[in-house]
């Protein structure tokens, strides 16, 4: 019997879309020894990472047939017929990996748009550890600012979107209830403060929520045996829940839960800390650089069709100076729409932020790392532009 994996991709295709073929590499973790399930999630992260190569959108929905994939895969995609080729894949130990050749059509209304061209930049802020004393196990007490560093990290390393670490910050004064801590209309009134102090455009945070191990310790018996010595099995969770936000607007974009269970094979004694060098040795270590890799994808996915934003922060004369260079892939002669911003009130007096067209265009003569110069056709207080409005690629 035949298995497959139907994805249907919602894009959007152009007459003149030619599809493209991608290799990509797609890991998973094997629990209760599934392999059909490992290799699923595997291809599944495969195909993320073909889709923001290919520089095309995807939504995904998958249904999997009787737990088990065969190494072609088929994907229905608006009426074309696309193909995954599972071309190798290796087990070592409970991780699959695998290499996938995939051939994904490019979504015309963001792949051949400008804001493809441009890296957003998110703000990485501190993760606090919902349960601190969970922390004494492997002395991991830095946990809150070291794992948002290795994320900004591995998003860093997909190179679609830059990430700047901002990990004194804390955003939540409840931990156990956040994010509903935020305003009742999605935004969360700091967001937006943050992102300004930082010139950035989103805001990545989060909270760890459980870090404990499952298995039984004897933590003040320094007479008992380690469990390593019995070859038992000490699992231990890693829970951690990830909001990415406009910081235009402080609304709520995207959230998700990243649920993993790995082995401490390490003495219980042992104080190596988070992101050691030998913390990535340790099964646990691994199976955490694995979430992170797949939260750095999802990151990179959820903000990659966004439109470009950047503050103007200066004006004279016809210049304005735009929050924004050559880091972020802004070049000599590239053009933006400027987009003026109001404070508006709802029903309930909450502010809300507005961005209105003003049907100016802007076009860019100089260009440093971190900013750019642009010049109007008239001066900018003619137009009314001003500090604090933006500029927006779409």
């Amino acid at each position: 019997m035949k298995h497959a994996l139907f994805v249907t991709l919602g894009l959007l295709i152009s007459i003149n879309t030619f599809a493209e073929t991608v290799d990509v590499v797609g890991e998973a973790i094997i629990y209760n020894n599934d392999i059909a399930d490992a290799r699923y999630r595997a291809t599944q992260q495969a195909i993320k990472q073909a889709v923001l190569e290919s520089g095309s959108r995807v939504n995904v929905k998958d249904t999997l047939n009787n737990g088990e994939l065969e190494s072609n895969i088929e994907i229905r995609s608006s009426g074309h017929i696309q193909r995954a080729r599972i071309l190798s894949e290796e087990v070592n130990g409970d991780f699959l990996s695998l290499i996938a050749r995939i051939e994904v059509t490019p979504d015309s209304q963001c792949s051949s748009g400008p804001t493809s061209y441009y890296r957003k930049t998110v703000g990485v802020t501190g993760f606090e550890l919902q349960n601190p004393q969970q922390a004494r196990l492997g002395e991991l007490s830095n946990i809150a600012r070291e794992l948002p560093k290795h994320l900004a990290d591995e998003i860093n390393k997909q190179g679609y979107v830059r990430a700047i670490t901002a990990t004194n910050i804390a955003i939540y004064p409840d931990l156990i209830n956040a994010p509903s801590s935020t305003n009742f209309d999605g935004s969360l009134t700091n967001v937006t403060r943050i992102s300004e102090q930082l010139g950035v455009q989103y805001i990545v945070s989060g909270v760890i929520r459980d870090i404990s191990e499952v298995y039984l310790r004897q933590p003040n018996n320094k007479d008992a045996k380690d469990l390593l010595e019995e070859d038992i099995d000490k699992e231990r969770k890693f829970v951690v829940d990830i909001y990415i936000y406009d910081g235009f607007s402080g609304a709520l974009l995207f959230e998700h839960r990243y649920d993993e269970i790995g082995n401490w094979d390490i003495s219980d004694h042992a104080r190596i800390g988070f992101g050691s060098a030998k913390f990535w040795t340790v099964h646990y270590g691994r199976v955490v650089q694995q979430a992170l890799k797949e939260s750095a994808l999802d990151t990179s996915e959820q903000l990659r069709c966004q439109p470009f934003m950047a503050n103007i922060f200066r004006t004279e004369g016809n210049r304005i100076h735009i929050a924004a260079g050559s880091l972020s892939g802004i070049k000599q002669g590239d053009t933006f729409n400027v987009y003026r911003r109001y404070e508006v009130f709802n029903q309930r007096q909450s502010t809300q932020t507005q961005l209105n067209n003003a049907n100016i265009s802007v076009t860019i003569k100089q260009v440093q790392p971190n900013f750019s110069i642009g010049e109007l056709v008239v001066d900018a207080h003619i137009l009314n532009v001003q500090q604090q409005d933006v500029v927006i690629a779409w």
